[in-house]
């Protein structure tokens, strides 16, 4: 049985509680009640989805997701919500996200990825949410707002938010909740966060907090060994998703994850891979990047990847990609990926 903490049912229980609302309806039918959830752990996904469900229809018109996302903290993540709160920026805050928010609930991926403009982050469901979709996809953008605008200390007028849902009727109501641009059908829920804001160093960054939570949830890595296949793989192919060049070394991963280089490189080849081959995936990925949409020259791209011989990076990119730099730039129209 999937199970969930209990944080955000709690949290729909307080604002019907706090508008005069009789919470029973979100209750009716399931095996805990209101003394449970505020004294109990995890509860079942099924009893957090009906909980969601009650909570949304009581309140009719007012944006119950909104309402959430407001008067949450990341700290509800539990020990995910401890890293990115003492992270050393956004962007490493950003990366615990991607590699972890599953650990939170596990009906929930967040995707992340850089491009030449910032970071693109996707919200990713896992569990049939149903019209709660809706809901959940408000709660999340709104929250991962207040993240980063606490980190920067002003509002971030200039991201773009792209909905998967049709246009509503109140769309002033997304307007006041979020502060960038907005667009509605689109084929993801994905935020686009400008470069700016990636790498600054945020003022909340407390270095003994970041280690003991990156050693925690190293732990948390290994844990996964037990019911997922390439936990490790993923990590570090997030890892270098999210990453600029140059990517990260080996003995870098090594040491925020707690574990020795050897010990990292062994349990990815017991994932059938290795850090060569991820690392050589994701800068060839960055090559293709800089040859579509910039006009720098192929030694300035291999100088950027970090290259120390152009000629090292036009082997490995032919042997990636079948031809030179120049004749895959040369063989890509403006827009094409």
């Amino acid at each position: 049985m999937d199970m969930i903490g209990p944080v955000y049912a709690r949290l729909v229980l307080r604002e019907l509680e706090r508008r005069g609302f009789d919470p029973a309806p979100l209750f009716a039918g399931l095996s805990i009640g209101r003394e449970e959830l505020l004294r109990g752990g995890d509860i079942a996904m099924e009893d957090f989805l009906h909980i969601l469900r009650a909570g949304d229809r009581l309140l009719g018109e007012r944006q119950l997701g909104f309402i959430l996302g407001r008067n949450m903290h990341v700290l509800a993540m539990g020990p995910v919500g401890v890293a990115i709160s003492s992270a050393p920026n956004l962007r490493e805050g950003l990366q615990v996200l991607e590699s972890f928010a599953r650990l939170h609930a596990t009906y929930v991926d967040i995707g992340a990825h850089s491009t030449l403009h910032g970071m693109t982050v996707t919200i990713l469901y896992q569990h049939d949410t149903g019209d709660l979709e809706r809901f959940h996809t408000e709660t999340a953008m709104v929250l991962l707002q207040q993240y980063i605008e606490t980190l920067l200390g002003g509002p971030i007028t200039d991201a773009r938010f792209r909905l998967a849902v049709p246009e509503p009727d109140n769309r002033a109501e997304y307007s006041d909740a979020l502060h960038g641009r907005i667009s509605f059908g689109a084929a993801a829920n994905e935020v686009d966060i400008p470069h700016r804001c990636l790498d600054l160093p945020s003022p909340y960054y407390h270095s003994e907090l970041w280690r003991q939570a990156q050693m925690t949830l190293s732990q948390a890595l290994k844990d996964q060994t037990r019911t997922e296949e390439t936990p490790y793989k993923q990590h570090i192919i997030g890892l270098m998703r999210t990453s600029e060049p140059p990517l990260p070394e080996l003995g870098d991963v090594a040491y925020d994850l707690n574990v020795s280089q050897r010990t990292l490189n062994r349990r990815l080849q017991a994932e059938n891979t290795s850090f060569r081959q991820l690392k050589s995936e994701a800068m060839a990925r960055w090559a293709k990047q800089y040859l579509r949409e910039t006009e720098h020259s192929v030694e300035a791209i291999a100088e950027t990847l970090g290259y120390k011989d152009t000629a090292n990076f036009r082997r490995a990119f032919r042997k990636s990609e079948g031809c030179s730099p120049i004749e895959y730039r040369h063989s890509m129209s403006p827009g094409d990926s």
